[in-house]
């Protein structure tokens, strides 16, 4: 009998090891910022490295008591949230980052530096203090590190907390200067200041009652994924070597425990604290996805509309604004203009002129009169003539800034969703296709330039043509009746986000608007190829196309035969935007004077058009505006190295 129950207890011990083991394997990743999860793969690979499986919940950026038996590790990311308040750290995530320290699990707090983080570090710093952990996130940054590299990045040497040697300097993201009441609390540092240098924290930890606080920005936990970042395999190596010794307890020892609570105060902050209590799980439309490396992007050349030209050439574009296209142009101003612009397209062998086609006269002929109409067709036309007898095509597109004018929104803030504003941008495209139909060599594609108008619609958005479009396209489900839909209809603006939130309804919300944008956009690419068929489409936006909306418009502009061409300022664009999707994409990037000026041709080359279909380069007009001869001529170089 005894040796029964010697047996039964240790089956128990067996079984609570087993249930434990997987709990110790559970990372959960929350994001301030609703980050896609492809963005987020170079902060969770170094974690997945190091034995964690990481779980990232987008869409309730909050703890659930569900989630303190389920996980071992929590890593909370601050940052711009899409609304101000209800994604930040409420009094539910202090009290459950309190209990999952007592159950020995490990909190990893990546606070944003400086930017619109202020809210973040304020709360995480009362958190902080009321925990004892003797860390405060301070407000300045490290800047000038004693030995900085190209890039502005910090410089830390690891102290001697980790297990294990071999650490040098590395690349660890922007940073703000760490205050520590213990220097054994530092696990990395860097050096700054003139002479004599100061150390400065930028990763600290802190055992806090049976478990583990560890603090430092969220530009660090990314920084291993700076692929052009010099010293980036330091920043990979100390990264996992961090993320191991998170699951090491035994290993937390030289790590000073928790000294004295201060009192928790809430109040005075940038922003009022949600009151919120903790749920006892996530709301059910908030589910978690795995964070695994991306499926690898399809191979450019499973596209068979790609152009002969771009595939033997690349692309090798100026683009500018060109004034000169506007109707109140006098035709002197005019020609001389396209002199200037000419001789810098041949003294840099460019192939492709990217412009504002300045259609708005025609596109909304109502708020123009007939003599701008002609005008603008004149000076289309001129333009034709001068190109065509060159070798440089042309890009027309239509100015998102244009059009810009909503009718639920403040003016500058259009609504991404408002009918008037895709009306206008429809009729813009049509126009340019019915020319661009004539001019079949010279026009290979029309588009859109997205300028600083849309740079807030990277957001959800909750303006009154999305909400009613969104809540329109949602999916037709019975736990969603039509008197609940017509109760969110009625939801005034301010509240509509934690409407969704609490309800969870912001994945569905989200798909839903993001269907209707590729609804319109496919309706643009339709418009544009009843003119003339196989037409390309083309974004340009001097930004990261990887937002909702655009990814949006080039899922709708595209078909797996025929792309999109999408001109950004992100290197990293054209595998996201790939990653999964049946539609493709090629992505031409944009190149910096001053990088141009100061990087070999040959290394450039390599990168713009073995990673991209090619580069582009602007304004013309500032280019004009300077001596732009050698610009243009290691251009010409760059084109040469091709």
């Amino acid at each position: 009998m005894a040796r029964l129950g010697a047996v039964s207890v240790v089956s128990c011990l067996a079984v609570g090891l087993a249930a434990c083991q997987p709990q110790a394997r559970r990372l959960l990743l929350l994001d301030e910022a609703l980050t896609e999860a492809a963005k987020l793969e170079a902060t969770a690979k170094p974690w997945r490295d190091a034995g964690y499986r990481v779980d990232y919940r987008r869409y309730y950026p909050h703890l659930s008591r569900a989630d303190l038996g389920h996980y071992r590790t929590v890593l909370i990311l601050g940052g711009r949230r899409p609304a101000a308040g209800s994604d930040a750290l409420d009094v539910g995530d202090l009290t459950l980052m309190t209990e999952w320290t007592l159950r020995g699990g490990v909190v990893v707090l990546g606070y944003p530096p400086e930017g619109d983080g202020a809210f973040d570090r304020w709360v995480m710093n009362h958190w902080l203090a009321w925990s004892g952990a003797g860390i405060t996130i301070g407000d300045v940054a490290v800047r000038d590190a004693a030995r900085p590299t190209a890039r502005p990045l910090v410089q830390p040497v690891l102290n001697a907390g980790l297990r294990g040697t071999g650490f040098g300097s590395f690349p660890a993201g922007l940073s703000d200067v760490l205050l520590v009441d213990n220097p054994a609390a530092m696990l990395a540092y860097a050096q700054v200041g003139a002479t004599p240098p100061t150390d400065a924290a930028v990763v600290a930890a802190r055992r806090v009652a049976n478990g583990l606080v560890v603090v430092l920005s969220r530009s660090a936990l990314g920084a291993a994924g700076q692929s052009d970042s010099a010293g980036v395999a330091g920043t990979r190596a100390f990264l996992v070597a961090l993320a191991r010794w998170t699951r090491r307890p035994a290993e937390w020892a030289r790590i000073p425990t928790a000294g004295p609570r201060a009192r928790l105060r809430l109040e005075g902050g940038p922003l009022p604290v949600v009151a919120r209590a903790p749920r006892a799980a996530a709301p059910p439309g908030a589910a978690v996805e795995r964070l695994e490396r991306p499926r690898p992007s399809i191979p450019s050349h499973a596209v068979t509309a790609i152009p002969s030209w771009i595939t033997r050439q690349g692309v090798r574009a100026l683009e500018g604004d060109f004034p000169a296209l506007a109707p109140g142009t006098t035709g002197a101003a005019r020609l001389a203009a396209l002199d200037s612009l000419t001789r810098l397209l041949d003294v840099g062998a460019f192939n492709l002129l990217v412009t504002n086609a300045h259609v708005a006269p025609l596109a909304d002929s109502s708020k123009s009169q007939r003599w701008e109409r002609d005008a603008v067709r004149a000076a289309w036309q001129l333009v034709a003539a001068r190109l065509q007898s060159t070798s440089v095509r042309w890009l027309p597109l239509v100015l998102s800034g244009e059009f810009a004018a909503a009718s639920d929104s403040t003016p500058g803030e259009p609504c991404p969703l408002d009918p008037v504003l895709w009306g206008r941008l429809a009729s813009g495209i049509r126009v340019l296709a019915r020319f661009a139909a004539t001019r079949t060599e010279l026009i290979p594609a029309v588009g859109l330039s997205l300028d600083r108008t849309t740079e807030g619609w990277g957001a959800p958005p909750f303006c009154d043509a999305a909400w009613q479009a969104g809540l329109g396209a949602l999916p037709r489900d019975p736990s969603r009746p039509r008197d609940r839909l017509a109760r969110l209809a009625a939801v005034p603006r301010e509240a509509r986000y934690d409407s969704l939130l609490e309800g969870g309804l912001i994945a569905a919300y989200d798909s839903a608007v993001a269907r209707v944008v590729m609804q319109r956009a496919a309706a643009l690419r339709g418009d544009a190829r009843r003119s003339r068929r196989g037409m390309l489409l083309a974004l340009a936006m001097d930004r990261s196309p990887t937002d909702w909306f655009t990814r949006s418009l080039v899922r709708g502009m595209s078909t797996p035969d025929v792309p999109t061409l999408v001109f950004s300022t992100d290197p990293d664009a054209r595998a996201l935007l790939n990653a999964g999707d049946t539609a493709m994409v090629l992505h031409v990037i944009r190149l910096d004077p001053g990088i141009v000026m100061e990087t070999g041709a040959a290394q450039l080359s390599q990168s713009v058009f073995q990673d991209h279909a090619g580069f582009w380069l602007g304004p013309a007009e500032a280019l004009l505006a300077e001596p732009s001869d050698s610009l243009a001529r290691l251009v010409r170089r760059l084109a040469k190295e091709h």
